[in-house]
């Protein structure tokens, strides 16, 4: 325990709230316990430059609640954090380390997940990130009022720049970056479609759902999509007749069809994803299966492809507690297995495969605007994940393959220098 201690107050004093404006757009914003009344700086915050960015709603939900845990943590240490801010003396290394760990902490309080006594190391990444950046904004606020012939707005700028290259450094150090995330092991990829079969003697799930998980299941692996994308695809979005069976992929923020009060948000661009034909028949078992008013009552009502058993559209939750059962049954798979886990592997295997489409390429002539180049695997790659077209996010999924070509030199040059 440090000198600010490492108690959790029982009780946080600002809690996320969800608005739907007549419109029916969706805001999010922290509440003050203490007036019931919205933080003026964060809400401005989240309507003013998140919207401008045009972040996603489930993005500035998960902004705030950052936020939120680290305006807990000024409330606990006694920290006057209008006054920190606006004068820019902000934050000691002491108390950086300190709100870290502040934000490592487990909170979780729905009874059907294991509590965790910290988040995972990303988590914990995000976390920090999302309150580095609404600090810096704040600070860039008194900033800009300080004249810039002034000797103080050098010296006020650099503490800023320091505290923010301080935090991001602590926050690496202790585990969290990303790009950590990989995918599945090699071995595991035909455990895991093995054990999300319908007919799979041990399939964990209930047997009338079973259909309906493999289809969903089948789309994180086959397709890479975020959690979000198949929980808001209609059946407008499946082409599934013809020889090119496949589906779109839109973003429907705001969506007056969807009474999810959690509304799943979709943050990458449209696309159209062909499919092959083991999940071409998984999607047309599973819509069978929902028109079964036995299985799934009212699933006809709602436009959603994926539906609960009351026929309402599946929640995020469920895909949640979906990845749970797994890893509770099948503990081979790790702690870590979600839908961007397999998002991971998806890429994983991308990269693979545009590897060997490189050897294949090698020594024989080949159309220069069809060549597999680096530049065209990256092109690819954002189409197919939905980024655009000059994104590098790809870099941070492409860290196992780049390790094992590092390990694969690494060996080679010591059998050079091995042998002479």
């Amino acid at each position: 325990m440090n000198a600010f201690g490492r108690e959790t107050p029982a009780e946080p004093v600002y809690i996320l709230s969800r608005l739907i404006g007549i419109s029916g757009e969706r805001f999010a914003l922290l509440k003050d316990r203490r007036t019931e009344l919205p933080d003026p700086w964060t809400t401005r915050y989240s309507v003013g430059p998140q919207r401008m960015k045009e972040k996603a709603a489930k993005t500035i939900e998960r902004s705030l609640s950052s936020i939120g845990l680290a305006l807990q943590w000024a409330i606990a240490r006694g920290i006057d954090l209008d006054a920190r801010l606006d004068s820019l003396e902000l934050f000691t290394s002491e108390e950086t380390d300190d709100l870290i760990h502040w934000l490592r902490i487990g909170r979780a309080t729905d009874k059907r997940r294991r509590h965790r006594l910290t988040v995972l190391p990303d988590t914990a990444y995000t976390r920090a990130m999302d309150v580095r950046h609404y600090f810096s904004w704040r600070a860039e606020l008194a900033l800009h009022r300080i004249s810039v012939s002034s000797g103080r707005y050098n010296d006020a700028s650099r503490k800023l720049q320091d505290w923010k290259v301080l935090l991001g450094s602590k926050v690496r150090a202790g585990g969290g970056s990303e790009g950590r995330k990989m995918g599945l092991p090699e071995e595991l990829r035909p455990r895991f479609l093995e054990v999300i079969h319908p007919d799979f003697s041990e399939n964990p799930f209930e047997p009338r759902h079973r259909k309906r998980n493999y289809a969903l299941l089948l789309c994180y692996y086959k397709l890479g999509l975020r959690r979000a994308e198949p929980l808001v695809l209609k059946a407008e979005d499946l082409i599934l007749a013809g020889s090119k069976p496949r589906i779109a992929i839109h973003g429907r923020p705001d969506d007056p069809e969807d009474p999810r009060p959690d509304q799943p948000s979709v943050k990458t661009a449209d696309r159209v994803l062909q499919v092959d034909a083991v999940l071409l028949k998984a999607l047309m078992d599973w819509l069978i299966c929902r028109g079964d008013r036995r299985l799934y009552a009212d699933a006809k009502k709602p436009p959603f492809v994926f539906v609960a058993e009351d026929g309402q559209p599946m929640a995020g939750r469920t895909v949640y507690d979906l990845f749970v059962i797994i890893k509770k049954v099948f503990p081979e798979f790790g702690t870590d297995l979600s839908p961007h886990t397999l998002r991971h592997d998806w890429n994983d295997r991308f990269s693979e495969l545009c590897d060997s489409v490189r050897k294949e390429e090698a020594g024989r002539e080949v159309d220069p605007d069809r060549c597999m180049t680096d530049a065209r695997e990256t092109s690819l790659r954002n189409y197919l994940m939905g980024w655009k077209k000059n994104s590098k996010t790809g870099a941070r999924y492409t860290e196992r393959s780049t390790q094992a070509q590092a390990q694969g030199l690494s060996l080679k040059l010591q059998g050079v220098l091995s042998h002479g």
